[in-house]
């Protein structure tokens, strides 16, 4: 009985610091240099207006205020978060070797840590290239709708939504038909969840 209760208060103990090493990895794994570059590219870019940061947590339910431990343990999808959105957008950028699924987590726990939800969609919808010369959400909506991204009604911004998941199947030169079904599927998704 004895080795058995050490046995379990080990393998507590170990799963204590493995759950520590995935919160606070991050910080061991990421050089001063890539910790320099992370900062660089959240600190550069223009906040988001308020109307685009509440769709976007109008549409992937309040996913603005959670963090990945919320997607991980809950059954929301990770694509929903825009830091985990971010880890994947500048993992190569780094300079980390023998890289690993593990890294990803580590690095997107470092950046929750430093910074929030908003600052890391405001990089991804900022840095994201829409295609047909097009890079970031001011230069998507002055090209579509030519005017900056404060003036946008709901249903424009379903559509730059929409572009965003997937610049080639949304766009609406190339595929007008899924272009217009998809802005409508967001735009619906935000109105129900708005009066919810």
């Amino acid at each position: 009985m004895k080795y058995l209760k050490r046995i379990f208060f080990l393998f507590l103990t170990l799963i204590s610091l493995f759950i520590l090493y995935l919160g606070f990895g991050g910080n061991y794994i990421l050089n001063i240099d890539a910790k320099r570059m992370i900062t660089n590219n959240l600190k550069t870019n223009k906040s988001l207006p308020q109307n685009i940061t509440s769709f976007y947590n109008t549409i992937y339910k309040n996913s603005l205020s959670k963090n990945s431990w919320n997607f991980l343990l809950n059954s929301y999808s990770q694509k929903d978060c825009p830091c985990y959105q971010m880890t994947h957008k500048i993992m190569p950028q780094l300079n980390i070797k023998n890289l690993s699924a593990l890294d990803y987590i580590l690095v997107t726990r470092y950046i929750e840590h430093n910074f929030s939800q908003n600052e890391c969609l405001n990089f991804n919808l900022s840095s994201f290239d829409f295609l047909e010369n097009r890079k970031g959400i001011e230069s998507v909506s002055k090209s579509l709708f030519n005017k900056s991204v404060e003036n946008l009604k709901p249903i424009e911004v379903a559509e730059v939504f929409a572009l965003y998941e997937k610049p080639l199947k949304n766009n609406r030169n190339r595929n007008p038909a899924n272009a217009k079904k998809r802005t409508e599927q967001l735009y619906q998704l935000y109105l129900k969840n708005s009066n919810n």
